[in-house]
């Protein structure tokens, strides 16, 4: 008797743990489902619609002696979408088939608004946190952060008087919101050029696929005030280079390198379609002569 209830209680216990395996499973792909947003939902409620309209218009069919099976079917699908068209039914039965339609209908509408809702949330998230695609032409992107972008952008802005509705994207790895806050700070005036900010890594293939590369008028490229940042630069040259949707014009890259050191790897990484420059170098060529001839800053003043 101990043995069989042992074994009772076992056969029991691996019931259970499958059970318990089945609901997890079918929980864990309907969650994966329903992650992929409105790709998903949208089809399965119009799916499970479509079904309860089927079977409950055959009910309405037969319980309410309709005309002809179509106004059984319309009768179901205007209860779905309005309450208030069931109000005028007669009879217990009917009653209730057109209670379990409401109930349905309002199941299957509450899911659709939430899902829009937190769909739309989402799409706004995305443009707050500027990772929507860029759609441009003849635009200027900035690639990276350091303190010499707002001189960057002024001199652009200077530039682009005279251009038909200009552009700048910013592409950073600062936060959207901290960066806008800093350029209006910055800039005094725009002018007729829009500055777009985006958020993300410029060495990263998939976020410079945002930028529309392939119409832009020119790139440039900032060394980020870290330890390397030439590498950094490089590997931004690297990407931009090896777009996967990049057509046969070249690029007009022009980037920022700190060590001279680092030239000739940055030369065989941008070939011929990129421009460095060396500020710090060129910065202590410029003080050196304009304290042999003083004259010499009143002209590049003039000139910049």
């Amino acid at each position: 008797m101990q043995i069989t209830s042992t074994n009772s209680n076992t056969s029991s216990s691996n019931n259970n743990k499958i059970l318990k395996y089945i609901c997890s499973y079918i929980k864990y792909k309907f969650n994966n489902l329903f992650a992929h947003g409105l790709i998903f939902i949208i089809p399965l409620l119009t799916i499970i619609s479509v079904f309860i309209i089927l079977i409950f218009s055959v009910i309405y069919y037969y319980t309410e002696e309709t005309d002809n099976y179509e106004d059984a079917l319309w009768q179901t699908f205007t209860c779905i979408l309005d309450p208030c068209a069931a109000a005028d039914n007669e009879g217990l039965k009917n009653r209730i088939t057109s209670g379990i339609v409401i109930l349905c209908g309002l199941v299957i509408v509450t899911i659709l608004i939430g899902a829009i809702v937190t769909f739309m949330d989402e799409k706004l998230n995305e443009l707050k946190k500027g990772r929507t695609t860029v759609v441009e032409k003849n635009h200027t992107i900035i690639l990276g952060w350091s303190p010499k972008i707002f001189d960057i952008i002024n001199e652009l802005i200077i530039a682009n008087e005279n251009q038909r509705n200009p552009s700048i994207v910013i592409l950073t790895s600062k936060d959207k919101s901290e960066v806008q806050y800093m350029i209006k700070d910055k800039v005094n005036n725009s002018r007729n050029t829009r500055i777009i900010y985006r958020n993300g890594d410029p060495m990263w293939i998939n976020n410079l696929k945002k930028l529309s590369l392939n119409q832009a008028r020119s790139i440039i490229i900032l060394a980020p005030e870290i330890n390397n940042s030439d590498v950094r630069v490089i590997k931004t040259i690297l990407a931009i280079r090896n777009s996967p949707r990049r057509n046969n014009i070249n690029f007009h890259i022009v980037a920022e390198i700190k060590e001279r050191i680092n030239l000739e790897a940055a030369i065989i990484a941008g070939g011929d379609e990129a421009l460095f420059v060396y500020a710090g170098e060129i910065i202590a060529r410029i003080t050196a002569q304009s304290c042999r001839q003083s004259s010499l800053s009143v002209i590049l003043t003039i000139l910049l």
